[in-house]
């Protein structure tokens, strides 16, 4: 006769009666009665053939068996869940594939994702427009397959692909000195407060970037995109940011003037290793050609990107 097989809810339950070490607060965690909880446990213990849990009043400690399924059996769950969601994803990719990217980059994901659309993949490719800020935590929760992404890529769980280099340019108030220049030197901004990034838009300070050092002198620091508009709007500090012709325009009350010899910005698609599907392969190399800058901008962007509910700021036009 054969033995009993564990089952994975088994499992699931014995290891929230061990980690509470009360099974009443480890039914509350399951959302289950106790007397149902007590009698799964019982049920595992027959089925592995010993006596995993100490019972007393004062709650349960675990047997040498115990600590042995705990530990275990902690993995084979954490295993499951893997399992589970890369099932799910690849399900998921042979429909639709979740491109995400800033605000001020939706002219730039438009392109890119109808083009791969317009080439009758068998599957499609969607908009996600969120900050620059969340980019990566959309990739890590699942919320986005591919990101738009600004800076260096160094996180061990992430790859990257570089699409291209952009051009930096300098934003200003529209009252500052250099307002009317169609374009600066770095010389030119020596004397200059700019702005110092808190967070993800540190990335345009990157010393790779800046071997020499950052231009300028330091200036205010901000962590997000309204706070840096304000500071350049007030004529306070000026901010460096990607080439704003690649998304929506730059913000009412600022310049965006050119660097004559700034460094350029390296622009990437990144995604999460052991979410590298067929499906996101593809997207990747179909999008290396079609975010060539010299392809003019889709027509009708307004009315043809579509979107995917997401976080939304009107920072995303400014923050870079």
């Amino acid at each position: 006769m054969a033995e009993p097989e564990l089952e994975l809810r088994q499992v699931h339950y014995f290891v929230a009666v061990a980690e509470e070490a009360n099974f009443t607060r480890a039914a509350a965690r399951l959302a289950m009665t106790q007397p149902a909880l007590s009698r799964a446990v019982k049920a595992l213990e027959r089925t592995v053939g010993s006596a995993l849990l100490v019972r007393s009043p004062q709650g349960v400690t675990l047997t040498p068996a115990g600590r042995t399924l705990l530990e275990e059996g902690k993995a084979l769950l954490a295993q499951a869940t893997r399992a589970t969601a890369q099932v799910r994803r690849e399900a998921a990719a042979t429909s639709v594939v979740t491109v995400s990217g800033p605000g001020c980059d939706v002219l730039l994901l438009d392109r890119l994702v109808r083009a791969f659309n317009e080439a009758r993949a068998p599957y499609r490719a969607q908009v996600s427009v969120g900050t620059i800020d969340d980019q990566l935590t959309r990739l890590r929760c699942g919320q986005a397959d591919i990101a738009l992404w600004r800076g260096p890529v160094t996180a061990p769980d992430l790859a990257a692909r570089l699409l291209r280099h952009e051009r930096g340019h300098v934003l200003v108030g529209s009252a500052h000195r250099l307002a009317e220049r169609r374009s600066v030197t770095l010389a030119e901004l020596a004397d200059e407060p700019v702005i110092r990034w808190l967070g993800a838009s540190a990335s345009l300070s990157d010393p790779a970037l800046w071997p020499d050092g950052p231009p300028g002198r330091p200036g205010v620091e901000v962590s997000d995109g309204l706070q840096m508009l304000a500071v350049v709007r007030l004529g306070q500090a000026v901010a460096f940011t990607a080439d704003p012709d690649n998304g929506a325009g730059r913000p009412e009350g600022t310049v965006s003037i050119p660097l004559a010899d700034g460094p350029r910005l390296p622009l990437h698609l990144v995604w999460v290793r052991e979410r590298a599907t067929t499906h996101v392969h593809r997207f990747i190399a179909h999008a290396t050609p079609a975010a060539r800058p010299d392809l003019p901008p889709p027509s009708s962007v307004a009315r043809s990107v579509a979107t995917v509910p997401g976080p939304a700021s009107r920072a995303d036009a400014v923050s870079r």
